[in-house]
């Protein structure tokens, strides 16, 4: 009983004295720190304020600029530029179009700021950003062709006699093939970004930064009218920036006396010059206690006074909240929360918890319906395997062909070459269109047989190859390209091996419901070794990065599709026989079954 009269433990109550202590202690803290700060000179105050500022852009500009040639990799890399890039190259349209069409994207992907943008050859050729604007500023072209070998800045210059302010990147660019050096890239971007944080790093009210490069050109300036022109022909040649790095003068200047503090960028060598008139930077150190103590003293009186009324809406939704909570967890799943507070995060908690209950009776059929989500969304998930697998198979029949039809060429004046040109073309055609549908087996061995006289003209005297399938298994459904890359894997590894003294045989046979096709080879089999791991790959999930490992993909290829269209009992199985040949058996559903 005591417990409950206790007035600490009332939110209220704690939260009185608990601001009442922190406001005590700010004054104490604040009075304390602020009368052993604000009494070192003004000039050393400065000099913190100014190199804790200038840090901070000096590294954002340096972020900034190594972002930025960071950014060009992707785009200096690629082949179409490095061609172009070579020296000797015969300008094609096609190239220059797609060279543009990577740099349009480049600058509307990364950097929206970036004006134009340049390629320039160590021949000389120039190819801008859609044959825009190629300034004609000798002294602008002679720094971009001049040889460099690392990132060089361009201060700041006007496009044309009227144009936007802009500064000049230049990106030396290696060859991928030799690391040399073969051309340049210019960035030519606009001063949104730096202006953007020179405008977040002022002092006090009237200071200010500007940026001059080593040729004491103003890089930057508030006043735009002074950028890109010499300093002393701009009012600043009053100033006098010479001073030691990283010291603090007092300069007269525009009528009056000046704070004048000098730092060098690291990644530019460029000067930060902060500027701030002595009589601010003395008026704010001493009226800064004074104002502190005041403002502090204030808000103490009105934490010890007021406090106790403003906390009132904050707490009572609060224990209102915890009532009807306790109701719902002694069972009432009827309890709502009425409007408690006209404030938005309190009448939000409410209608929370109202949702929340309501949601309690129905709980067991959202899990369901979850469920159902659950697997279609795994369902989607296997059709894009079924995709990606069909994309991955070995294109060795192509290269193979072509050197069959280049050395029958070069040897012989034959038929021939029509003849498999001809199948060669048919077998293409049939793996490209549509290859995530289902053909009947006829089809599917008819391709087969174009693909088996190709090996027959590559091995006409040794290879021997028979096609045994019933009738009446012709009109079954099959998957597109399950025989042929079995076909072909043998082909690699037993036909070629044995320089075409080989044989391969298909034939089909019903069991149980199922239709399986059998593809048999005479050569030398698969070793235990390597049999157990094809049979790791078959085991394991068709999505698993497990079914692509090891040199027969094509294999857990065909495994993976079966089993992603039919379900788990259908697929691939081999049996090899040491010394004797190997047996690859596709069983499938008659009929087209599956899951």
């Amino acid at each position: 009983m005591s417990s409950r009269l206790s007035p600490l433990r009332s939110i209220k109550m704690r939260m009185i004295v608990l601001f009442f202590g922190l406001s005590i202690l700010s004054v104490g803290l604040t009075a304390g720190f602020a009368h052993y700060f604000y009494s070192q000179a003004v000039e050393e105050e400065f000099v913190v304020v100014a190199d804790e500022a200038t840090g901070r852009l000096n590294h954002h500009m340096e972020f900034y600029f190594q972002q930025l040639k960071k950014s060009t990799n992707t785009l200096l890399n690629t082949d179409l530029v490095q061609r172009w890039l070579s020296e000797g190259y015969a300008p094609d349209p096609e190239d220059i179009a797609g060279i543009e069409k990577a740099m349009s994207s480049y600058v509307s992907f990364n950097f929206r700021e970036i004006n134009n943008m340049y390629l320039i050859s160590n021949d000389g050729r120039v190819l801008p950003l859609n044959n825009s604007y190629i300034p004609e500023d000798p002294n602008i072209r002679e720094a971009w062709f001049a040889g460099r070998s690392e990132v060089a800045l361009l201060p700041t210059h006007r496009i044309g006699k009227n144009g936007p302010l802009v500064m000049d990147m230049i990106i030396p660019i290696y060859s991928t093939r030799t690391v040399r050096p073969v051309g340049k890239l210019v960035l030519q971007f606009s001063l949104a970004e730096i202006d953007a944080a020179f405008n977040k790093s002022r002092l006090g009210k009237n200071g200010y930064f500007f940026l001059l490069s080593k040729e004491d050109i103003v890089v930057y300036h508030p006043n735009k009218a002074w950028v890109g022109k010499k300093r002393a022909e701009t009012p600043l040649g009053g100033l006098d920036p010479g001073i030691a790095i990283g010291t603090t003068s007092t300069q007269k200047w525009d009528g009056q006396r000046h704070l004048v503090s000098v730092h060098e960028s690291d990644y530019t060598g460029w000067h930060i010059v902060s500027v701030v008139p002595y009589a601010e930077m003395a008026k704010g150190l001493k009226s800064a206690v004074f104002s502190t103590m005041v403002a502090l003293s204030i808000l103490a009186v009105g934490i010890v006074g007021i406090l106790p009324i403003l906390v009132s809406p904050f707490v009572d939704p609060i224990q209102y909240m915890k009532s009807r909570m306790e109701r719902v967890a002694k069972g009432n799943l009827q309890a709502r929360a009425a409007k408690i507070s006209d404030i938005h995060e309190y009448q939000a908690l409410a209608d929370s918890f109202n949702y929340m209950v309501g949601q309690l009776n129905g709980l067991m059929q959202e899990v369901a319906e979850y469920k159902v989500k659950e697997v279609e969304l795994q369902l989607r998930q296997s059709v894009a395997t079924v995709r990606a697998l069909q994309s991955q198979i070995n294109p060795h029949l192509l290269y193979n062909t072509l050197d069959i039809i280049k050395s029958i060429a070069y040897l012989e004046e034959v038929p021939l070459i029509e003849k498999i040109a001809h199948n060669l073309a048919d077998v293409y055609r049939y793996a490209t269109k549509g290859a995530d549908q289902e053909v009947t087996l006829r089809e599917e061995l008819n391709i087969l047989i174009k693909y088996l006289e190709i090996v027959h003209i590559r091995y006409p005297r040794k290879f021997e190859s028979g096609v045994r399938v019933n009738e009446k298994f012709m009109d079954c459904p099959i998957i597109k390209l399950t025989i042929q890359p079995i076909v072909e894997n043998a082909v690699k590894y037993v036909v070629e091996a044995k320089g075409g003294n080989a044989a391969i045989l298909v034939n089909a046979y019903d069991e149980g419901g199922d239709l399986v096709v059998e593809i048999a080879d005479n050569g030398p089999g698969i070793p235990e070794p390597k049999l157990g791991e094809l049979r790791n790959h078959f085991q394991a999930s068709p999505s698993s990065e497990e079914t692509f490992k090891g040199e027969s993909i094509g294999l857990a290829n065909v495994h993976a599709r079966l089993r992603l269209k039919y379900g788990e009992p259908y697929g691939i199985a081999i049996d090899s026989f040491p010394g004797r040949g190997t047996v690859v058996s596709v069983r499938i559903p008659h009929g087209g079954r599956g899951a």
